[in-house]
């Protein structure tokens, strides 16, 4: 009996030093077992391959501005913007129909009877009479236009240029030379290229057109008819110096030479002038010194014509190669494509072109 005694009392101990079991909530539920194969104190991994997580910018991160392509992209590819009737009425009614506003809506649209509709108007506007003597349909309109334009812009020679062609096309040789005897002293050469970018640029913007949209395709687009016209004159010229050579007139020959080196100086010295129209000058300088001897004097610098020549075809070859510049337009942010075109309105496309190789490097 004792010894069944002390056999219960060592179960009474064992029993009170058996830690007690938890008890879960009432509103639990139990935890459900892992189906892997692993112990709970194992730590778990992610497997592998990893699903792909969306990439967003990270702390004090951003997408560069340039990934995304500018409104330059369909420009540089020839895509031009256009101006509805619908728009273009509504651009001249909120500008008072001005001679500014005439002119951009004549040319978007090609609707001559609204440049018809600014020479009524605005009479004494010597860029609608210019405009008008270059697009008129009869050589009556365009003379009369002329004309005019000679007498509101005295001290431009873009117009005597033009009267000595008109002239010498119609076989009146001597009006064409005392016409270009007139553009002596006349040293600046105003075709209102700028202008009529601006305005054309004030009509995209009033038909919702974005701002570098507006800028670039008022710049990219805009017309120049006077090149076609001076590109007509150059083989007018090259041929009455021929004839007074061929008269044994030497000097008679040097003073066209001159007038014609004249022009294309005057047309690669513009403010803001454009590419189109710069190497134009350089082609008709070349022309008029391939008449001289290689080695006659050029200034009073020691220059030869040889010099000049090798120069001309070392600045041509520098355009050469900043022109591809142009297609960087469409990939570099959005503000820097601004002050492209505003450098190019203010100091001309040359200089535009440098800066923008100096901000970005080559293509």
């Amino acid at each position: 009996m004792m010894a069944v005694g002390l056999l219960l009392g060592m179960a009474v101990v064992m029993v009170t030093r058996r830690p007690p079991a938890e008890v879960s909530p009432a509103s639990s539920k139990p935890e459900s077992k892992p189906t892997t194969n692993a112990t709970l104190h194992e730590p778990r991994r992610p497997r592998l391959p990893a699903p792909r997580l969306p990439q967003t910018p990270g702390p004090g991160e951003s997408v560069p501005e340039a990934a995304v392509p500018n409104p330059l992209a369909k420009l540089l590819k020839g895509e031009v913007l256009k101006l509805t009737p619908e728009q273009a009425e509504a651009y001249l009614q909120q500008n008072k129909r001005s001679a500014e506003a005439l002119l951009a809506a004549a040319r978007l649209t090609r609707n001559l009877s609204l440049l018809r509709e600014a020479a009524e108007r605005f009479p004494n506007d010597p860029r609608v009479q210019l405009d008008l003597a270059l697009r008129g349909t009869t050589p009556e309109e365009k003379r009369k236009a002329l004309d005019a334009f000679r007498q509101l812009a005295r001290d431009n020679p873009l117009g005597d240029y033009l009267s000595a062609l008109d002239h010498f096309k119609s076989g009146r040789t001597d009006d064409g030379v005392k016409d270009l005897l007139q553009v002596g002293g006349k040293n600046r050469l105003q075709d209102y290229t700028h202008d009529h970018a601006q305005s054309a640029e004030e009509a995209f913007l009033s038909a919702g057109y974005g701002a570098l949209e507006s800028k670039a395709a008022a710049m990219f687009g805009v017309e120049l008819p006077h090149l076609k016209s001076l590109r007509e004159l150059v083989p007018q010229m090259t041929e009455l110096r021929k004839q007074y050579a061929q008269a044994g007139d030497a000097n008679s020959a040097q003073a066209v030479s001159q007038i014609g080196l004249n022009l294309a100086w005057q047309m690669e010295g513009q403010s803001g002038r454009t590419l189109v129209g710069e190497l134009m000058g350089m082609s008709i300088e070349r022309n008029f010194l391939a008449s001289q001897s290689p080695d006659s004097a050029f200034g009073s610098d020691g220059r030869t014509v040889r010099d000049r020549l090798a120069e001309l075809d070392a600045h041509r070859q520098s355009i050469r190669e900043l022109t591809p510049l142009t297609d960087m337009l469409a990939r570099i942010p959005e503000r820097e494509a601004l002050i492209y075109f505003d450098r190019l309105k203010l100091h001309g496309e040359l200089d535009a072109l440098r800066w923008l190789k100096n901000k970005h490097g080559n293509p």
